[in-house]
């Protein structure tokens, strides 16, 4: 994600990124980029609110990396297949919708699913 933030509001930007996507998610602030005295600050949002803390100067855009994937068990995923098929939906559509969801692999699910429904 990539913000461009007035340096007066710079720290408060960051620790609001940090109460909402965690402290420690990597960013980078870029101050004056394309000019002679550019400079690039990495680090977490937290650290980052505290580097600003006593003020910045020139034109300020804000780089933050992307959630880290989070893997689902198949155990979870099947949880959630077991919901949607109860809400109506066909086990190979609801297998097919969590899969994706969840990064799972599709085939492992719609085993534990068919034995899941033979077991019940």
């Amino acid at each position: 994600m990539v913000f461009f933030e007035a340096p007066h509001r710079l720290e408060a930007f960051l620790r609001d990124a940090a109460a909402q996507l965690g402290a420690d998610r990597r960013a980078a602030v870029c101050r004056e980029l394309t000019k002679p005295y550019e400079e690039i600050r990495r680090g977490g949002l937290a650290e980052l609110a505290d580097w600003a803390h006593d003020g910045v100067r020139g034109e300020v855009t804000v780089v933050v990396s992307g959630a880290e994937e989070v893997a689902t068990s198949v155990d979870d995923a099947l949880g959630m297949v077991r919901q949607r098929v109860a809400d109506g939906a066909k086990l190979s559509a609801a297998v097919g919708e969590i899969a994706k969801l969840t990064g799972a692999n599709r085939k492992e699910l719609y085993a534990a699913a068919l034995a899941d429904k033979e077991n019940r």
